[in-house]
Parts: structure tokens; C-alpha cells; sequence
């Protein structure tokens, strides 16, 4: 939602990550899954308005603390509305947060706990905002832990740059905002970086260390004891398609395609989790546990499932 009338005339999206331990550490703590309904509130931090737009894994319903206005629009999975003048609107969700989009100044509140702050950002018009006004420079170091190879790709909101404990191997791509490496054989690439994670991929055995605190460990599948390969053999046309497990689903091998295509898992509010991918010169694999159901594959696309 925009105001172009006001100040802050876009919406800055939140890319918010799953997991308790990585979400702290970027800046969003408490959006981690559960099967209660929790409560997530939006309070304006002055006479303009704060408007918001949060979509959930799971179910969105109005409640809470604060009653919502009437004119808040409240979906299957999502909230979309605004207040102003010190007013709070709350709202009640299963699953988890996966995308949260903010203008204007207030905070954002999850089970009474403090997850997002605007009430600092300058207008983003100009000058600095929260994502990296303090200059504080960070250091993230993908590690393998295996022969296998451990891919990964990290965006920021800030700056990224080469350098930290850990050289980065030259084919390793760097951008303003991104890294997209590999490692292996036990080795690790490191990078300096400003402003907040937004969005993190990995595959294959690793461990994602934030200034040597351990945020993401994918040396452990627990039961994800199958794997599917999802292929498009002698066509290059991008195709869409969708899966679905009884039991829990990791990516092990991200951007795979060229061009790259954005795949997602998406954890289902009462069991299970779907796969929402598109496949071209790559293929896609997951590692899943439980039963594959072919929601949607279209013609052409290979679906092959094998042990672990």
C-alpha cells in the first residue's frame, strides 16, 4: 500500500527469515512458527500516518490488544491498514511472518516484544534510514563441512563488500547488496556488510556464522531422509510448478537456473509444506521427509525422488 500524498510515498518490504536464532540476530525477533494463534501489533508513533502490510505462512484474523478499524483490510493470511496518532491496531496469526512491509513511523510488536522500529528513519526521500545509519560494518562466514559443496547467497540492505576472517574464492559473485558463492572441503568465504540481512539462501551441508555467532546450521536434516530433483530435460522455457510433503522440506541446491528462479518452501499450518518453484536449464532439489504430492507439474517437467 502507498500514500502518495504523504511523506513516505513507498512501502519498504521486510524479508523476514524463519528460524528463532537467525531472526534475532537480523533484527526480528519472535516471528518464529508456531501452531497457537500469536498477536502482532502496530502502533504509529505520532500524527502521520503508519501504514503496514503483513503476510503470514498461516492464518490472519482481527483481535488482540488493540481493536483494528473497519477499513483495515484483513485476508486469509494477511493484514493491510494504517493508523495514526498514537493508535494501535493488533491482530491475531498462526505460522509464521514471511513478508512485512512499513512506511511512515512506529513500531511492531510481536507477543509484546519489539520486533521492528521506524520512529528513527529519516525520510527515505533522502538522508540516512534504520538500515544503516549507524555505519556499523558486520561480518557473515559460510562454512562447509563436508566434500559436498555448500552453496549460498545473502542480500543486505546495506553494503556488501569482500573481506573478513575468511578470503572468498574470485568466482565467488559480489554485489552492491548480494554475495551468491560456494564452498567446500571444509573451507569458508567471509564478507563485510552494512544494514540488515533480507533475505538468505543455502544448500548442502554448512554452517552461516554473524560476527561468530552461529545463525544457520544445515549439517542436520533430522528425518529428511528423501530427495526430489526437479528437472526440465531439453527446454529451456522457464516453468512453474508446485509440491507438496506430509513432512518437513529443506532446499539444498538454490538459483540452479539461468536466468536464476526464485523457489520457496512454504511451511502449512497444520502439517506439511509446499513447494513453490520454476525450473529451466537447472533443476531445482529438496530434501523432504514424509510423502511427495504433485500439486501442480506441468508438461515437461521431471520429477524424480530418491533416498538420501
Amino acid at each position: 500500500m502507498t500514500d502518495p500524498d504523504g511523506e513516505n510515498g513507498r512501502m519498504y518490504r521486510r524479508t523476514v527469515l524463519k528460524g528463532t536464532a537467525a531472526a534475532g540476530l537480523f533484527g526480528l525477533t519472535g516471528v518464529a512458527s508456531a501452531s497457537d494463534y500469536r498477536e502482532v501489533t502496530f502502533t504509529s508513533a505520532d500524527d502521520d500516518l503508519f501504514e503496514y502490510k503483513v503476510k503470514v505462512s498461516g492464518k490472519m484474523k482481527r483481535g488482540g490488544t488493540y481493536e483494528s478499524d473497519p477499513g483495515d483490510e484483513v485476508g486469509h493470511d494477511y493484514a493491510h491498514g494504517r493508523c495514526a496518532e498514537g493508535r494501535s491496531d493488533s491482530f491475531l496469526w498462526t505460522g509464521e511472518i514471511v513478508d512485512l512491509q512499513l512506511s511512515g513511523r512506529g513500531k511492531v510488536y510481536v507477543d509484546g516484544e519489539l520486533v521492528e522500529d521506524t520512529t528513527g528513519e529519516k525520510d527515505h526521500d533522502g538522508g540516512d534510514d534504520k538500515d544503516d545509519h549507524d555505519g556499523k560494518t558486520r561480518e557473515v562466514t559460510f562454512t562447509s563441512v563436508s566434500d559436498e559443496i555448500f552453496r549460498y547467497r545473502v542480500e543486505v540492505s546495506g553494503k556488501m563488500m569482500r573481506g573478513g576472517t575468511y578470503e572468498s574464492d574470485p568466482g565467488d559473485e559480489v554485489g552492491d547488496n548480494y554475495a551468491n558463492g560456494r564452498a567446500a572441503d571444509g573451507r569458508s568465504d567471509s564478507f563485510l556488510w552494512t544494514g540488515e540481512v533480507v533475505e538468505l539462501k543455502v544448500g548442502g551441508p554448512g554452517k552461516v556464522y554473524v560476527d561468530g555467532e552461529l545463525v544457520e546450521d544445515t549439517t542436520t536434516d533430522g528425518d529428511l531422509s528423501k530427495e526430489v530433483i526437479v528437472s526440465n530435460p531439453g527446454s529451456d522455457e522457464l516453468r512453474e510448478y508446485t509440491l507438496r510433503v506430509t513432512g518437513d522440506a529443506r532446499m539444498l541446491e538454490p538459483d540452479e537456473d539461468f536466468p536464476p528462479a526464485d523457489d520457496e518452501i512454504v511451511d502449512l499450518d497444520g502439517g506439511g509444506a509446499r513447494i513453490e518453484g520454476a525450473v529451466s536449464t537447472g533443476d531445482d532439489r529438496f530434501a523432504f521427509s514424509g510423502d511427495l504430492i504433485r500439486e501442480n507439474v506441468p508438461d515437461g517437467v521431471q520429477i524424480d525422488v530418491r533416498n538420501r
